[in-house]
């Protein structure tokens, strides 16, 4: 990734700092060979390019062969980066993040500012959300969230909620024939159903359409047109039964007197089509309480007809009746011989059929009876549904009412662990200047014990103090003033494998008087209580440094070995560098060349 930006450093950035591409602060700093300084991720994009690439900050009329960019003579440049790492810094997020620290932290408190932006994990969404409100944008504006559909309970994602309307069978919908309102669509073809509807303004084919009768009207008109023209359907089955008559007789006339099966039935067939096509629909008018006797399909001899239930027979209906009667009379008066017996044997038919009709005009009662009790509940229970829906609606505001409360105490919660977090920096800046007044050593030497260093190693690890710093000492009474800052659990290189000790130039009080920059040689030593093996290292300034020049604030950027000592040798059981929980360190600084 590119630099650090600029404006999160508290103070104007030194341009030996910046990436000779990007001209952002280096992140994670590299060397060429000309001397110029890079970000790693600006330099392998270089890197990648084809052809020969020349550096871009030497002169086009001074590059030469020094100039050109290769990866095998680039090399990390750790001083810079330590350097850098110590210039303090503010969050990105300034205007609503209060975090200021050192450049090294940066990175780290960017993967958990409450107040960075990060995009929405749901794949398909792609928004950009602070930290902070990612879990109520997941739950209340994330538009591949999953929803429950409130009319058929299914889960979709919110984004397609319209679209699912337009198809979910539950919806309430209006009947465009009747408007009746809020129909399940589910149902709507049911309703509109031209046999079994209960559309009322749906335009449906008069009973009567079997014998020919054109009449379409609507629903609710159909009772009105049979009353209006009984005597219309009355004519069109006469004749309709005298057209099926003289086919029949037609037919029958090509025996010797004998009646014969016609080529597609037997005689009673004929009558059976007789009962279908002619009496069906008149039994359909008079009385919509017998769809067993409009359904079953046999003839009626004139004899039986009068026999049959009329309920709801107008008396105009029976008199036309009685004229067909007449008329099935005469037909059967022509057929006396062998059809009387294929008459006999339909009248018994037609008795066994009436007495199925009465036991099913029981049932049906019985039925509408059960129907009406199984209506009363279902109201019943239609009222607890909506009384539930109220209830848990009202619940369901009061756990957002909660959750917004308990939100709002988490925030102030976090503000309050923030405000004791900046007051433990203080109490332990309070610590460290006591300490350093009892512990003074005007010897240039410092022997520096740490006590309690199994909890101290374990705040490090866990980060709640990452770094200690010893005692101040001085080269004299009136010489430099120095401390030591060690990590626990290691910094930069050596995080979480070595111990990491660095050496710091302080501000004093007779700075104007010595000689600058610092050049004494500095001996770090990890004392063995056994008197064994003493861990030593020792570096000598470099004069180039800040970290070694005249002090301009309270302390330089500390400078030393990240890697001094790995943390597995501290377990050694041949030494003893760590005995009753304490370690001792020793700083020694070359005066023999102070004048």
């Amino acid at each position: 990734m590119p630099g650090y930006p600029l404006e999160i450093f508290e103070a104007r950035v030194e341009n030996k700092y910046l990436c000779s591409v990007c001209r952002l602060v280096l992140r994670e700093p590299f060397q060429t060979y000309c001397g110029h300084r890079y970000c790693k991720s600006c330099l392998d994009e270089i890197f990648r390019m084809p052809g020969i690439q020349m550096c871009k900050q030497c002169p086009q009329d001074a590059q030469s062969e020094d100039s050109m960019l290769r990866s095998d003579q680039a090399f990390p440049d750790r001083a810079i980066r330590r350097d850098i790492g110590e210039i303090p810094v503010k969050c990105l997020n300034a205007e609503a993040c209060e975090w200021k620290g050192k450049a090294h932290q940066y990175d780290e408190h960017q993967e958990i500012c409450e107040f960075g932006l990060i995009s929405c994990p749901k794949q398909g969404c792609g928004k950009q959300v602070m930290r902070l409100d990612l879990a109520a944008h997941l739950e209340k504006e994330c538009a591949v969230r999953q929803v429950k559909c409130k009319y058929c309970a299914q889960k979709i994602l919110l984004k397609d909620e319209k679209d699912h309307l337009f198809i979910c069978p539950q919806v309430p919908v209006n009947c465009d024939f009747c408007g009746k309102k809020k129909i399940p669509r589910a149902q709507l073809q049911q309703h509109q159903d031209e046999n079994t509807g209960d559309c009322k303004r749906l335009k449906v084919a008069c009973p009567f359409a079997s014998v020919e009768c054109p009449a379409k009207l609507e629903r609710e008109k159909l009772n009105d047109h049979i009353v209006n023209h009984q005597v219309d359907h009355l004519s069109l089955m006469r004749d309709k039964y005298l057209t099926l008559m003289h086919q029949y007789d037609g037919d029958a006339s090509n025996s010797a007197g004998t009646p014969t099966p016609r080529a597609n039935g037997s005689v009673e067939d004929f009558h059976t089509t007789v009962s279908g096509q002619v009496m069906g629909p008149l039994r359909q008018e008079g009385a919509s309480s017998q769809p067993s006797a409009q359904k079953a399909g046999v003839s009626r001899p004139a004899a039986k007809v009068a026999k049959m239930p009329n309920d709801g027979i107008t008396p105009r209906m029976k008199e036309c009746i009685d004229k067909l009667n007449g008329v099935i009379a005469a037909a059967s008066q022509r057929r006396a011989g062998p059809d009387s017996e294929v008459v006999k044997s339909l009248e018994n038919r037609l008795q066994q059929i009436a007495s199925k009709h009465e036991e099913m005009r029981h049932k049906y009662v019985a039925m509408e009876s059960r129907v009406a009790t199984f209506e009363g509940i279902v109201a019943v229970l239609n009222r607890e549904i909506e009384k539930c829906s109220a209830t848990i609606e009202a619940y369901e505001r009061q756990r957002r009412q909660d959750r917004e409360i308990i939100e709002s105490i988490e925030r102030k919660m976090k503000s309050q662990e923030r405000i004791i977090a900046l007051k433990d920096v203080a109490f332990a800046e309070q610590d460290l200047r006591i300490t350093s007044l009892e512990m003074t050593s005007y010897d240039a030497t410092l022997l520096w014990k740490i006590q309690d260093f199994t909890r101290k190693r374990h705040d490090a690890i866990t980060g709640k103090t990452t770094s200690i710093y010893s005692p101040c000492f001085y080269t004299s009474r009136t010489g430099y003033k120095m401390c030591a800052r060690i990590y626990l659990n290691g910094d930069g290189m050596g995080k979480g494998s070595h111990i990491s000790l660095f050496f710091v130039l302080m501000r004093g009080h007779f700075d104007g008087l010595l000689r600058w920059p610092f050049r004494q040689k500095v001996t770090f030593m990890l004392l063995d209580q056994n008197n064994r093996e003493h861990v030593l290292d020792a570096f000598r300034p470099d004069p180039t440094s800040s970290s070694f020049k005249r002090p301009t604030s309270d302390m330089n950027i500390a400078s030393g070995c990240p890697l001094f000592v790995p943390l597995s040798q501290l377990e050694s059981t041949r030494h003893a560098y760590v005995r009753d929980d304490a370690i001792f360190l020793k700083i020694i600084v070359d005066t023999s060349d102070i004048n």
